[in-house]
């Protein structure tokens, strides 16, 4: 089968790297939550946006150095090579930051995936695939006609244009909840950790 994955925060996990940076770039009451929900809303509720922009800037750039695959992310993508399948990378993320310093946040991803996925066997660059828009994201979806696509957004799932004969799978880490998602489709399936990935892609063969 041919599988699609998305990258941030499916494949990559930002947690650490949200707290270091944190720490080193915006002065944080010991009160106020060390993630990105917490920093986002803090820095929102103060009137301080461009500062929550400016740190996703840096964080999705040079702050990748921090980042770490999710737990079993990589076990299981090995796995579900060595039984055959194709697997892909389809990211929609903008080419620098909307505010801030402009890092090229496509060679940061790319840099990323060389270190810790194509150092293991994983992705040749022609399975990499960074878009700067959602339309885009999806069109390239339906072109290379994924039978499977895995997300953390249920807005990419559910948009319209997603391609139907695409299974989607959502991932949701075991922390986060998934309360209020739209699971109109019958075949909409949630992954919570990827050590659940192949035997789902079983399932769905």
């Amino acid at each position: 089968m041919l599988i699609g994955l998305d990258f941030d925060n499916t494949i990559v996990c930002y947690d650490e790297a949200i707290v270091t940076l944190a720490e080193e770039l915006i002065e944080l009451p010991p009160a106020v939550p060390r993630n990105k929900l917490g920093l986002r809303d803090y820095l929102r509720g103060e009137g301080r946006e461009p500062e929550w922009t400016a740190f996703q800037g840096e964080l999705y750039g040079p702050g990748m150095r921090r980042a770490k695959p999710f737990h079993g992310a990589i076990g299981a993508m090995k796995e579900l090579s060595a039984a055959g399948h194709q697997l892909v990378i389809v990211s929609q993320r903008s080419l620098h930051p909307y505010a801030g310093v402009q890092h090229d946040l496509h060679v940061a991803a790319r840099q990323w995936v060389a270190q810790w996925l194509q150092t293991q066997g994983l992705f040749a660059d022609n399975a990499v695939h960074f878009l700067e828009t959602r339309d885009a994201k999806i069109a390239t979806i339906a072109h290379l006609e994924c039978q499977v696509f895995v997300d953390d957004l249920p807005e990419v799932l559910e948009a319209p244009g997603f391609p139907a004969r695409t299974r989607p799978i959502l991932f949701a880490s075991a922390n986060d909840s998934v309360s209020g998602i739209n699971e109109g489709r019958l075949e909409w399936w949630t992954l919570k950790t990827w050590l659940d990935l192949p035997r789902l892609i079983i399932k769905a063969a």
